[in-house]
């Protein structure tokens, strides 16, 4: 079967925020059109210290009044440990029949969520298996998030792999620390 590729030039499912921080990654310009938003929240620590600042991130985020359904924890680099016991404990299609029942918060890794989506993602900047994929492993996560992104990693890797337009938009970034 033949597919043919579509190019989206707007964004409507994500609010301006977020959409104009991964549009930076797009080779093609795409024009935020979704609703205005809290600012993109960054969490900047080692590659090392990513997934446990990304949990301490998500405990402030469902202290803050999100609901856990509304949640997804994606990593870069390793999986989650909470992705590997799900999966473990119960198989993939038990896995992927939480992420459906929005439940609870979703584990998952970043290319594996490509066209699924959250109103709230923390992006676990983790590390990366190959340093090729790093901006298309970016773009991916950075897209997921409906109402809130949550990127929590070293910045000023993130930085560098997304280029200059990237730095710009996470200037207005809101610097967070969740514990």
């Amino acid at each position: 079967m033949e597919l043919v590729p579509v190019t989206l030039h707007e964004n409507l499912r994500s609010t301006k925020q977020i959409a104009q921080v991964f549009g930076a990654l797009s080779p093609e310009r795409i024009t935020p059109r979704g609703m205005e938003g809290p600012p993109v929240r960054v969490v900047d620590v080692p590659a090392t210290d990513a997934v446990g600042a990304a949990d301490d991130a998500v405990e402030a985020l469902l202290d803050e009044g999100w609901g856990s359904g509304q949640l997804a924890l994606l990593a870069t680099g390793r999986r989650h440990p909470q992705q590997v016991n799900e999966v473990e404990a119960g198989g993939h299609a038990a896995y992927w029949d939480a992420f459906f029942a929005e439940d609870d918060v979703f584990y998952g890794h970043v290319l594996r969520f490509k066209g699924l989506e959250r109103p709230v993602v923390v992006l676990a900047v983790n590390g990366v298996r190959d340093v090729v994929r790093a901006r298309e492993m970016l773009y991916t996560g950075l897209s997921r998030a409906r109402s809130l992104l949550v990127v929590v990693g070293d910045r000023s890797w993130i930085e560098e792999i997304g280029g200059e337009a990237v730095r710009r938009r996470l200037a207005r970034a809101q610097e967070w620390s969740p514990a």
